[in-house]
């Protein structure tokens, strides 16, 4: 009986050690956190804020360009765009808010091109990068901040080929020629005196019949201001001062040739049973029904969508820390610009522009 009482408590005490074992030394792993699960959502990264200020909401072009901005980003990043109607020092302290709001990069249509240099020196101080687009500042502006690019056009190409496009036409057509005297009699509305791309277009128009030995006879050139009702203005003085005469009107931009349309229509122009010929820029889809039912001419079309594409691409490429430049199939010139060519839009290609637009207005 002592010896079955000897080996139970010898077992006893084997237990009694081995417990004491494990409470002394816990597994290397047991205060470690326990790994994500393969299936669990990684955390959501942070979206980047792009500020974007626009120079005025009721212009029809830049329009689409925003469309475009805010269609392409989606759910990506936090768009917050805002609308100077007009006023540069509006914009100005437009700029201020977002700035302070910690925008990660700003966009911004200037009201005023040669405001950029107050622009720039915000941006800078914040150490924002910044992308201007559709007005573009000078050269020494942009050379003055290395975190500065541009998004836009050459502008004087739409005015070439806008010229082109009515030397082409006046020699297919002599019904254009309406006295007969082998002379383009033709006027300009002019967008707003001193922009940069009114006097590109305006200037390379006149260029362009030089440079071919064109007879031309521009009988006026007045500001339109870019604007529809303004250029309808302008028109109506033109139709009491050479009526008939004016074979040809050459726009800087769509807008303005809506207005001059309304106006000489009153006249019997542009389907009334009189010939005049119409050339606008942007090749809008309000003048896109005029192009295809032969009312007008042509337009040259600004790309909407590809300049809302590389302005998002870039903006968001400099936000999340890459290259400005990725994903971006346009050189940069010298100035840092990424300037989106021209089309000629006439009747037989105005799909082109129709497609353009329905990406421009995809939701």
């Amino acid at each position: 009986m002592k010896k079955i009482l000897s080996v139970l408590l010898a077992c006893l005490l084997l237990v009694s050690l081995a417990a004491c074992g494990n409470t002394a030394a816990p597994a290397a792993t047991s205060s470690a956190p326990a790994a994500p699960s393969s299936s669990e959502p990684a955390a959501p990264a942070k979206k980047p804020v792009i500020g974007v200020a626009i120079f005025d909401y009721s212009n029809n072009y830049v329009t689409y360009i925003r469309n475009s901005i805010t269609s392409i980003a989606g759910g990506n990043a936090d768009i917050q765009m805002v609308d100077a109607q007009n006023d540069q020092a509006k914009q100005v302290e437009q700029i201020d808010i977002l700035l302070n709001k910690g925008v990660d990069v700003l966009c911004v249509n200037a009201v005023d091109p040669k405001a950029a240099a107050t622009i720039i020196g915000k941006a800078k101080a914040a150490d924002v990068p910044l992308i201007f687009f559709n007005r573009c500042p000078s050269a020494d502006d942009m050379d003055s901040y290395d975190k500065c690019w541009y998004v836009g056009t050459t502008p004087a190409d739409s005015g070439k080929m806008q010229s082109e496009m009515a030397m082409e036409t006046f020699k297919a057509d002599p019904s254009y020629d309406k006295n007969g005297d082998g002379i383009l009699q033709y006027v300009i509305l002019k967008g707003t005196l001193g922009h940069p791309d009114a006097e590109a277009r305006t200037q390379a128009n006149q260029d362009t019949f030089a440079a071919a030995n064109f007879k031309t006879e521009l009988l006026d050139v007045q500001p339109g201001d870019f604007k529809t009702q303004t250029a309808k203005d302008v028109t109506d003085v033109w139709m009491g001062k050479y009526g008939d005469k004016i074979e040809m009107i050459l726009s800087n931009n769509d807008a303005m040739l809506l207005g001059a349309i309304e106006s000489a229509k009153s006249e019997g122009y542009f389907g009334g049973g009189k010939k005049m010929g119409a050339i606008g820029i942007n090749a809008l889809p309000e003048i896109l029904p005029a192009i295809k039912d032969g009312t007008i001419i042509g337009s040259i079309l600004s790309d909407a969508y590809s300049e809302g594409l590389n302005i998002y691409t870039m903006a968001y490429n400099v936000a999340t820390g890459e290259d400005v430049y990725k994903d971006i199939t346009i050189k940069p010139d010298e100035m840092k610009a990424i300037r989106v060519p021209y089309i000629p839009i006439s009747k037989e290609n105005v799909n082109i522009a129709e497609e353009m637009y329905s990406k421009a207005l995809k939701k």
